[in-house]
């Protein structure tokens, strides 16, 4: 299977040279003249709309000139974009896409479907739907049950995410409410398996319901009265219908004491969309906690269970926790199975209860790498073999495999999933979550009440108001060509982490006279941090200085609009990197921790590169990369340090 696949993988892409540009030019033109042919015998009867007398008049005749010379200076400025696909470069979490993403794109485009319904997307709709079944499969969730779509991006599938969350964290205490008014007797499952009427609990056991028996007790209130009965008494009791500036109110007036506000707890290395998240759902940001990282950069489960305890003596309810499947500085995977443990631990020993959200925008693709070609789970062994390296570590299989056990996961197809943005994914273990934020605008409702047609009917569910079909159709035909398993991504994704630890080991091992280079920990997936420190550099802002020049030499900007190498770098700050600094800093030798510390957001600058070109660690390339980008760092460096001697 071996060589098939590394044949296979040379067929993936257009290439770094253009490689197979006979290939795609032939799809291309086979997808347009499909489309051509489609609306030639559509009702053909029609008359024409376009004569080719017109195409002879002086006003077409312009116009079409006038396209064409705009075309040309697109296509001029288009040359000083970024070359993702290169293998020099190695910044952001970009590579160029798959043929078959990008035809499917292109396909579907010429078709212009808007996925918001079946009633303007048919087809694409229904491919959207069969993507999210595929990537539920491939991350362990039963597909019979989970429900997800493709958004625009990890920002608006993690705002999905929390949006249901807190609807679900919310929805015992609107249930208890409006069973009382509707005079029903309902009782629920709490967290150590005992049940009890609704109407006898606090406050704080209501939000601690976990979520499958929330919605237990939603589709119980359902089925104990008229439908319009119970819209009526859900009204004023509610979070969606009161809002925010009401609610706390009405909840202190029946219960006493509304409690603390409910907070979010994230890893420390989360997104810095998790913010905006929070602000536009009126959470708040002040109620975002952060919980330390390892110095892996790991979430730390045992920090975790102490923000936990903390929160449960102070009866603040804890809304959700957000683990993190492939940060985007360091792409590294949270043992997701470890938080499982602590999750389990807070509802048998502190009566807690919270929905669990792995954001794996980045890395949720890696679980790709955990199925064999028989649909049957591969082991870290197994995996390892394939590899011919350390990697991955059982632990990281099993991080990876416990994603299946996360109340919700989103993930970016336009990331690891090497398709065309726009095109993130969310994802939710019980589909029954989805009905918690559904709304029925009158002209997109489905002609009739059949379930599969309600299926098809995205907007009903959803944030967003319109989305590309294209990106469906991209997403699709793409995982057609690349199955999810190790005959397609998990293969590509194989090949890319190889890639990361050749250049992790020869940043290492690198000799460049008057610099050293410090890599940080080995990273879980493919992104390569590292610190260039050369004798002069006694501080740490002097350190950071040289780094953050380094960067500029080595990153397109106005000075250097075409670099050897492209890499980007990022800063370690506190309090968010507090428990993975000390033996970073004790390598480098320039300040303590406290100093560090005290430089804010100074933080210490960390050169990184992301390395999805999967050809980096092919024997058949023609250019040995990481030499050469070893090269380029040390021209780098050296320039650098020069220009610093003459100022």
């Amino acid at each position: 299977m071996t060589d098939r696949r590394e044949s296979a993988l040379r067929s993936w892409f257009l290439g770094p040279r253009a490689e197979n540009a006979a290939l795609l030019e032939g799809l291309v033109v086979e997808a347009l003249r499909d489309h051509v042919f489609w609306r030639r015998n559509f009702h053909p009867e029609d008359g024409f709309a376009i004569r080719e007398l017109d195409k002879r008049s002086e006003g077409y005749e312009d116009a079409v000139a006038t396209l064409t010379q705009e075309l040309l200076g697109l296509l001029a400025e288009l040359k000083r974009d970024v070359p993702f696909f290169s293998s020099r470069y190695k910044g952001h979490m970009l590579f160029e896409q798959t043929i078959a993403g990008q035809i499917g794109y292109f396909a579907a485009m010429l078709y212009n479907p808007n996925n918001i319904s079946a009633e303007a997307a048919p087809v694409t709709t229904r491919l959207e739907l069969e993507v999210a079944g595929q990537l539920a499969r491939m991350i362990g969730y039963d597909e019979s049950r989970a429900w997800g779509h493709l958004t625009s991006g990890g920002t608006v599938a993690n705002f999905e995410a929390l949006w249901i969350a807190r609807n679900i964290h919310y929805l015992a205490v609107a249930a208890a409410g409006a069973a009382d008014a509707l005079g029903l007797s309902l009782d629920v499952e709490l967290p150590g398996g005992s049940r009890a009427p609704v109407r006898r609990l606090s406050l704080w056991e209501l939000l601690n319901v976990d979520n499958a028996a929330a919605l237990d007790l939603w589709h119980a209130l359902w089925s104990g009265a008229p439908d319009a009965d119970v819209r009526r008494a859900l009204a004023g009791h509610s979070l969606s219908d009161v809002g925010y500036q009401d609610y706390s109110l009405t909840l202190a007036r029946r219960y006493g004491d509304a409690l603390p506000a409910a907070v979010v707890l994230v890893a420390a290395t989360a997104h810095y969309s998790w913010e905006k998240i929070a602000r536009a759902l009126g959470i708040g940001a002040n109620q975002l906690v952060f919980v330390p990282v390892d110095p892996s950069f790991r979430l730390d489960p045992d920090a975790l269970w102490a923000r936990l305890q903390e929160f449960a003596g102070r009866k603040t309810p804890v809304l959700a926790c957000v683990s993190v499947c492939g940060t985007t500085e360091e792409s590294a995977v949270d043992r997701l199975d470890r938080v499982i443990e602590v999750r389990e631990r807070a509802r048998r020993e502190l009566g807690m209860a919270f929905h669990l959200h792995s954001d794996a925008c980045y890395g949720g693709y890696a679980a790709a790498i955990t199925w064999r070609e028989d649909g049957l789970r591969r082991s870290g062994r197994e995996i390892r073999r394939s590899t011919g390296t350390s990697w991955p570590e059982d632990d990281l299989v099993d991080a990876i495999v416990a994603l299946g056990a996360a109340d919700s996961v989103t993930m970016d197809p336009h990331k690891l999933g090497y398709v065309p943005y726009p095109a993130g994914a969310f994802l939710l273990r019980d589909r029954r979550g989805r009905d918690l934020v559904a709304v029925d605008p009158p002209y997109l409702s489905p002609a009739t009440a059949e379930r599969a047609d309600d299926e098809l009917f995205l907007g009903k569910y959803i944030f967003e108001g319109s989305k590309p079909g294209a990106a469906a159709a991209s997403v699709w035909l793409s995982h057609k060509v690349l199955p999810l398993d190790e005959r397609g991504y998990g293969y590509l994704i194989e090949r890319t982490a190889i890639g990361a630890r050749m250049l992790r080991d020869a940043l290492a091992a690198a000799e460049l006279g008057e610099f050293s280079v410090h890599v940080l920990p080995e990273p879980d997936i493919n992104i390569v941090c590292f610190v260039v420190r050369h004798t002069g550099a006694g501080t740490l802002a002097s350190l950071n200085a040289f780094n953050e020049a380094i960067y500029r030499r080595m990153s397109i900007n106005a000075a250097t609009p075409s670099p050897e190498y492209i890499i980007t770098r990022t800063r370690f700050r506190t309090p968010m990197y507090d428990g993975a600094m000390a033996p970073i800093l004790a390598a480098l030798g320039v300040a303590t921790v406290d100093e560090w510390k005290a430089a804010g957001s100074e933080g210490l600058v960390v050169l990184r590169s992301t390395v999805m070109d999967p050809f980096l660690a092919s024997t058949a390339q023609g250019t040995n990369h990481v030499a050469g980008f070893l090269a380029a760092l040390g021209r780098a460096a050296k320039a650098e340090l020069l220009a610093s001697a003459r100022e």
